[in-house]
């Protein structure tokens, strides 16, 4: 509700001149009442916002610290999986090797790996060590401490397409801190299995931390038995 104020606007001396008259409204105090409560209650809903996502974010640390304990027997036992991404890179040579991770399918579908890391950091570069038909990575976004997602990185891959294998090394600029970063692979674009034996987060200092738990869209992930795979032209014999 409001109610209008008379106006009274002179020009000129006290003896000549004119004079204008008109109204204005003005708010009353229940309206401005109103506002204010409306604006409480969104103060309100943005605080129970915030914080169902920290909590959230919180237990979803106490998760992966559960998982990261089961983490180095699972990456002894599963060849191609996601737990290959897991510590230092491993994999002595280029090729189809059963200690990095590769998709479900060579070309089904588009990929992504989710590296967690031990620190939240200023990153400054991101490795990924590509063994196996690189050069399908597209894109590499982070999440910050409130689990936003936010794309740092898009383009081309470091390492060719036709490369036996490398160190794709891509430049993070950003000013949010992170510990979780996610990496889009291509797949379709880059015929085969597009294998990654590491991840390493580089800070501003130029130290590395290496994943300590991973994600992935999809796995191979062929477990350890008494058999033979074949897998293109390698031949793996359990």
């Amino acid at each position: 509700m409001s109610r209008w104020k008379p106006i009274r606007f002179h020009v000129g001396s006290p003896w000549a001149g004119f004079t204008l008259r008109f109204s204005l409204p003005v708010p009353a105090w229940s309206w401005l009442q109103i506002r204010f409560s409306t604006l409480l209650l969104l103060i309100l809903l943005a605080c129970v916002v915030f914080a169902w996502r920290r909590d959230r974010v919180q237990l979803e640390e106490e998760i992966i610290a559960l998982k990261v304990q089961i983490a180095p027997k699972q990456k002894q036992q599963v060849s191609w999986g996601v737990e290959q991404v897991l510590g230092a890179p491993d994999t002595k040579s280029f090729g189809d090797r059963r200690t990095a991770w590769a998709s479900e399918t060579p070309d089904g579908q588009q990929e992504w790996i989710v590296a967690h890391f031990e620190n939240e950091v200023m990153p400054k570069e991101l490795q990924i060590y590509e063994t196996y038909n690189p050069g399908a990575v597209t894109k590499v976004s982070l999440f910050t401490s409130l689990g936003n997602e936010v794309v740092v990185w898009q383009g081309s891959d470091p390492t060719a397409i036709g490369a036996g294998g490398g160190v794709s090394k891509i430049p993070l600029k950003t000013i949010w801190p992170t510990k979780k970063v996610k990496v889009y692979i291509d797949s379709a674009n880059v015929p085969g299995w597009n294998e990654i034996d590491a991840i390493g987060l580089v800070d501003l200092d130029n130290q590395t931390q290496w994943t300590r738990f991973a994600e992935a869209s999809s796995s191979y992930g062929a477990t350890y038995s008494n058999r033979i795979v074949i897998r293109g032209m390698q031949l793996d014999v359990f």
